[in-house]
């Protein structure tokens, strides 16, 4: 394990010590304490070790000797890279303890502690398997230095002694192999909990930003863009299908500039593309993959602008089991992708896709709201100006013809005949030019209502006595029903005798003859009612929520239908009163409909 010298703020290597262990990674500091420690312990044990069999050198002289090269490894650490390697400089150990086991006794030398610290050094760096190892050499090295030094290992006792300390140093090596390995699966473990728990946070934050925005490109790069910072990728991008699905194309890119990619687009029907798109599981390919199987990275590859990419994940991106296109990241350098990473762009691209359709689907609804108010506008424009249009030249029919009746006592009865089908056509269009005029005011907010207090029953039977010539005409018998009393509504009366003409007329005309009408006013609770009920056809269920549309018709069997403006008038009017209006029908038991206006408070506002 390597470490990187210490560098003061200008940038410079430090020359400080305590600076310079400070920059040490976490686990080697320790280990340069312990090595002063262990001197502490051999002092310790050389206390209780009174045999001087085999000493050459005395065991203080010998601590003083390792102290120096303690102080001496210290410095030169700073300079020589390769020192910095714990192992390399556990083998310079594993030499000075031998040394100083040889020199002070062999067997019985107290530096044997040394071989203990060397091991669990030993244990921080490597494996169960190899510290046993590392331990066993040890331990040949240690029955080496004993055997050669001039205490020798004749007697049972000095054979006893160096078998106890070979056991000693395996239990050490194993207890702290098993011990380390513990806390590294511990540690390991940690780290891909806080990793995925990073992930999800990450994950989490990126949907919520994907939630906020509709607009599909910047939704395209918000998920480019993760897996970069996520990641640490050199470059990705997301390629699209088009609308017939025949084609694949970059819509989106990170690391690189998307227009690089502009007119390259890539057939769906590659076997390569479409196995990859099609699969729904994640795709890794490592360089050599990239040029043979993926024909579209093959052309990014050639373009000097981009990196030589070595790894690359690709992700479908698939919305219930319909394909929208594939999310690549890639990397300059050689990358295994670990299950967790997978796992993490396969939900990356699940989200994406769901962004993605919803963009698409927000951009088509505005598009198609776009038209269609281009149309709404194109037809106010169309109504208003036929409208006005058409009122000139009726003026004139209608002047016409009221000269002509007024001269019509020299016609014949046909001639007067045709004079009164003239008349009556022509009033007819005239109404249908107000209907239509009326209908540009209330869409353009136009209409001004001069409220005031009044009673709707003799609006009803005013109502009633201007459309009677028509009910006269078909034989049809209309029963007005009035309350004795009736509270005051707060209305524009003009406006609202419009309505119920507009309501009687289509009774009279859908009612057949010889039918009944009856038009009654009654008082609810929280205001008057109008109603107007007719004897006629009926309207079918999925019909009644249709009829107050503007130009929606019902066509009965004998072919009467309007144009679909009165009851959309009609509405729009009561509306801006502040009432409601309904209809309530049966199919051959007639209909009836109805219009509630809010009463007036005491205080005179309704």
């Amino acid at each position: 394990m390597a470490w990187e010298l210490g560098q003061d703020r200008t940038g410079q290597e430090s020359n400080h010590p305590g600076r310079w262990l400070a920059r040490l990674p976490a686990i080697e500091r320790p280990m340069l304490l312990l090595r002063w420690l262990a001197l502490l312990l051999v002092i310790v044990l050389h206390l209780f070790d009174r045999s001087t069999s085999g000493v050459l050198l005395p065991v203080p002289a010998m601590v003083l000797i390792v102290a120096g090269y303690n102080v001496l490894l210290l410095i030169l650490m700073r300079y020589v890279r390769w020192l910095q390697q714990p192992l390399n400089y556990l083998a310079i150990d594993t030499a000075v303890s031998t040394l100083a086991v040889y020199l002070t006794g062999g067997y019985h030398s107290s530096f044997f502690v040394l071989y203990v610290f060397i091991t669990i050094g030993a244990a921080f760096q490597l494996e169960l398997a190899r510290t046993i190892v590392v331990a066993l050499g040890i331990g040949l090295i240690y029955v080496g230095a004993c055997y050669l030094s001039p205490a020798g290992l004749e007697s049972p006792y000095a054979q006893y002694i160096l078998a106890a300390k070979l056991f000693l140093l395996l239990v050490v090596a194993v207890l702290c192999g098993l011990l380390l390995e513990q806390l590294r699966r511990e540690h390991q473990e940690t780290e891909r909990e806080r990793a995925l728990a990073g992930r999800l946070k990450a994950l989490n934050d990126l949907f919520q930003e994907l939630n906020t925005t509709l607009d599909l490109d910047h939704t395209l790069q918000i998920v480019a863009q993760a897996p970069k910072d996520l990641l640490d990728a050199d470059f990705t991008s997301i390629a699209l299908l088009d609308d017939g699905g025949e084609w694949l194309s970059i819509a989106a890119a990170a690391g690189m500039d998307a227009a690089l990619f502009s007119g390259q687009h890539w057939s769906a029907d590659d076997d390569q593309i479409l196995q990859l798109v099609f699969s729904g599981q994640p795709h890794v390919a490592d360089e050599a993959q990239l040029v043979e199987s993926r024909r579209h990275y093959a052309s990014l590859l050639s373009e000097s602008a981009l990196p030589r990419l070595a790894s690359v994940v690709s992700i479908p991106l698939m919305l219930n089991d319909k394909p929208l296109g594939v999310l690549d990241v890639a990397f300059s350098k050689r990358r295994a992708f670990t299950d967790e990473d997978l796992a993490f762009l396969q939900g990356l691209g699940q989200e994406a896709a769901l962004a993605i359709r919803n963009a698409r689907t927000y951009e088509w609804e505005r598009d198609q709201v776009t038209r269609l108010r281009a149309l709404d506008k194109l037809q106010e424009s169309f109504v208003s100006s036929v409208s006005h249009e058409l009122r000139t030249p009726l003026t004139c029919i209608r002047t016409s013809t009221d000269l002509l009746a007024a001269t019509s006592a020299r016609f014949s009865e046909d001639q007067k005949e045709l004079v009164r089908t003239i008349g009556h056509h022509v009033g007819r269009l005239e109404g249908l030019v107000a209907d239509l005029l009326e209908i540009t005011k209330l869409e353009a907010g136009q209409v001004v209502l001069s409220k005031q207090p009044s009673d709707l029953r003799p609006i009803a039977e005013r109502v009633v006595e201007t459309l009677r010539p028509l009910t006269v005409r078909k034989g049809q018998a209309v029963e007005l029903s009035l309350p004795e009393q009736a509270s005051p509504v707060d209305i524009d009366r003009r406006r609202i005798e419009q309505v119920l003409t507009n309501i009687l007329s289509n009774a009279i005309k859908f009612t057949p003859k010889r039918g009944h009408i009856r038009v009654s006013v009654l008082e609810v609770w929280e205001g008057v009612q109008v109603c107007v009920s007719d004897d006629g056809p009926g309207i079918a269920e999925d019909d009644q929520t249709r009829v107050f549309d503007k130009f929606y018709v019902v066509t009965d069997d004998r072919g009467l239908s309007g144009v679909g403006l009165g009851l959309y008038i009609a509405r729009q009017m009561i509306e801006l009163h502040g009432g409601r209006i309904w209809v309530e029908s049966q199919i051959e038991e007639g209909s009836t409909f109805c219009f509630e206006l809010p009463k007036m408070s005491e205080e005179g506002a309704p």
